[in-house]
């Protein structure tokens, strides 16, 4: 998107105050451009449907249908999957390779720690508590951690559910959910448009929603409570993932710790069950 940005700011000085005032939301939130029609791009704004064509003109496009394919193409389109190894480096010091790599995780873990405020932790820890009822949602390179997520924050605890877009009616799903319910999304580039429905609707439905995602800018940010951003120096999912585990992690055991006792009887429920033929 840098390039398009750079286009904005080589323009602003010379913008009228609509002007101005479009390329400001476009700066925060050029998923609006992205998802939108240009009229409902304008109401989103409120400025007209004329002000945000004019605003793509003067940026050099032709109409908002070149630009809007242009962010897309930035924000949804080109897959993260080629640029899996291209920021990897090995220390030539350590022994293993393994290891080095591994030492890689943990200094993105570390960069997650410092990016994410407390006070937005604490919102999530809380809100999770509390919750009647939480639907968690992730789709493609989001799944394996919304899933890991949804079960274990089930076993700590209970009323949580994991969205499967192959077998629950997304309407039945959100017609569930209640102002006292949290909706928790994980979208990564290409940002899968179902999670972003999913918030959508969870937010028209009065619920909290969470989301987790690599950019303050991504589409699901527009229909969030709270973003736990996290924001590293890698183009994969897959290199996020250790990163994502180790907070979600944490904000389950935050969960435990708080209400110890509540948990204890989870646990005492879970172990008094008669599991032997579940388990070699």
């Amino acid at each position: 998107m840098e390039h398009i940005f750079q286009k904005v700011y080589e323009q602003q000085d010379n913008f009228s105050w609509s002007l101005q005032k479009v390329s400001a939301y476009f700066l925060n939130e050029p998923n609006i451009f992205a998802i939108h029609s240009a009229a409902q791009a304008g109401r989103e704004i409120d400025v007209s449907e004329t002000t945000i064509i004019r605003f793509c003109k003067k940026l050099g496009y032709n109409g908002y249908s070149a630009l809007q394919q242009e962010v897309q193409s930035n924000l949804f389109k080109k897959s993260s999957l080629t640029d899996y190894i291209e920021d990897k480096t090995v220390d030539e010091e350590m022994d293993n390779p393994i290891k080095s790599l591994m030492a890689n995780d943990l200094n993105n873990i570390k960069k997650t720690m410092k990016q994410i405020s407390e006070e937005s932790l604490e919102i999530a820890v809380s809100k999770l508590a509390e919750a009647d009822r939480i639907l968690v949602s992730g789709v493609r390179s989001s799944h394996a951690m919304a899933s890991w997520f949804a079960f274990s924050l089930d076993l700590v605890v209970g009323n949580t559910r994991l969205f499967h877009a192959n077998t629950d009616d997304i309407l039945l799903r959100i017609s569930e959910l209640s102002s006292s319910s949290v909706c928790i999304a994980f979208s990564f580039h290409r940002y899968a448009l179902d999670t972003i429905q999913i918030a959508k609707l969870a937010k028209q439905q009065g619920a909290f929603v969470i989301a987790i995602t690599d950019s303050p800018v991504s589409p699901i940010t527009a229909y969030s409570s709270i973003t736990l951003p996290i924001q590293l120096n890698v183009k994969s999912t897959l290199d996020a993932a250790p990163a994502v585990l180790s907070l979600t992690n944490s904000i389950i055991s935050s969960i435990s710790l708080r209400n110890q006792e509540k948990f204890q009887k989870r646990a005492d429920l879970f172990d008094s069950i008669d599991a032997k033929n579940f388990f070699a």
